[in-house]
């Protein structure tokens, strides 16, 4: 049994958490509010339900973030992608090289932004990894009682640096089993994280239950046109990458690795897919299929497309119109190229900070 550290108390923090004390390891959770304990606390642990089933509370609940991470064998950062930036700033300063962090899901560059803070600290930095979906899918259904609809078949894992991603593998098979295969490095993972490409355009074209807080299932809102629309945006990513010399899986391919869904239509495979957990849309424009899925998915992809002179005019539309909708400015708040230290990169530079590290 080894020791893990999950930053984060959502849906994935707590369901690694619960689903590691039930294995027998040493779980320690982290979270800059104290009180967002408190239901685990009054439960008596973690409560999960669906494909995975047990009540366990971990080892430690703490906002002392060098308690949590002291000697930790794997550091799971599984908090929203808007809290990364500040994440990985605390985190460069009390990790030791010979730590394993992961970001469990990752958004595009994450892991180069730790790689970075290691630097600006003068330290030695650790070993990174990024998933780029969660190996989980859950929601909270009360406090501190999560459904797992589903443990994914597999996903892919990149590490930094990109040489190391068979040993970051090898190091998590004792925590999450064999479902972890290795991506070709950072920069595609980053790329593989399809949720803006499912999040955003259903619910940017369904608004209108958006505003009225209806919370119908995500899946539901996918018309046979919104599905054209997810291709459609898919495609924009895919080309993204291709511009970055690397390759990356697309959305449907990502059903068919994650769930064994490669049949029907695109609203079919999406039901598939989905349906079974029925997970709502989107009840205000403070979920995080807005202000997670564009400032740090659709904002970076276009970020580095316009650096490296790509058109991506349906990205840049749903950008355009979520700012509206939303009363923001997502370019101004979202992570871009230039915050990453890349701006004016080529495309091997790009590619070299994503295999391996800012240096």
């Amino acid at each position: 049994m080894g020791i893990i550290t999950i930053i984060g108390a959502g849906n994935v923090g707590q369901t690694i958490a619960g689903h590691m004390a039930l294995l027998g390891h040493t779980v320690r959770m982290f979270s800059r509010w104290n009180d967002e304990f408190q239901p685990i606390r009054d439960r008596g642990g973690i409560e999960l339900f669906g494909e995975i089933n047990g009540t366990a509370m971990p080892d430690s609940l703490t906002s002392d973030l060098v308690e949590a991470v002291e000697n930790a064998d794997v550091v799971v950062i599984a908090a929203p992608a808007f809290a990364h930036p500040s994440i990985s700033a605390s985190l460069a300063p009390v990790l030791e090289p010979d730590q394993l962090v992961v970001f469990q899901p990752t958004v595009l560059g994450s892991g180069v932004e730790l790689s970075r803070q290691f630097l600006l600290n003068d330290r030695e930095p650790c070993l990174i990894a990024e998933s780029g979906t969660s190996l989980y899918t859950c929601r909270l259904k009360e406090p501190a009682k999560v459904y797992v609809g589903a443990v994914k078949d597999s996903i892919q894992i990149s590490a930094i640096p990109s040489s190391r991603s068979q040993e970051v593998i090898d190091r998590l098979v004792p925590f999450f089993g064999e479902h972890y295969i290795p991506a070709a490095d950072s920069l595609s993972v980053g790329l593989s994280n399809s949720n803006p490409i499912y999040h955003v355009p259903p619910a940017v074209l369904n608004f209108k239950t958006v505003e009225d807080a209806e919370r119908l299932p995500q899946h539901s809102l996918v018309t046979p046109r919104i599905g054209e629309a997810i291709d459609a945006l898919d495609k924009e990513r895919l080309a993204l990458a291709a511009a970055l010399h690397t390759e990356t899986t697309s959305f449907w391919q990502f059903l068919d690795d994650a769930y064994g869904v490669n049949e029907g239509s695109f609203v079919e495979r999406v039901i598939q897919g989905y349906g079974r957990q029925s997970f709502p849309e989107p009840d205000s424009v403070k979920h995080r299929y807005f202000t997670e899925d564009i400032p740090f998915g659709l904002v970076i992809w276009s970020s580095l497309a316009k650096q490296l002179g790509l058109a991506m005019p349906l990205t840049d539309g749903f950008i355009a119109i979520s700012n509206v909708l939303c009363g923001t400015d997502f370019y101004q708040d979202g992570r871009t190229a230039d915050a990453l230290g890349l701006k004016d990169g080529s495309v091997d530079d790009i590619v070299d900070v994503f295999r391996n590290g800012v240096r």
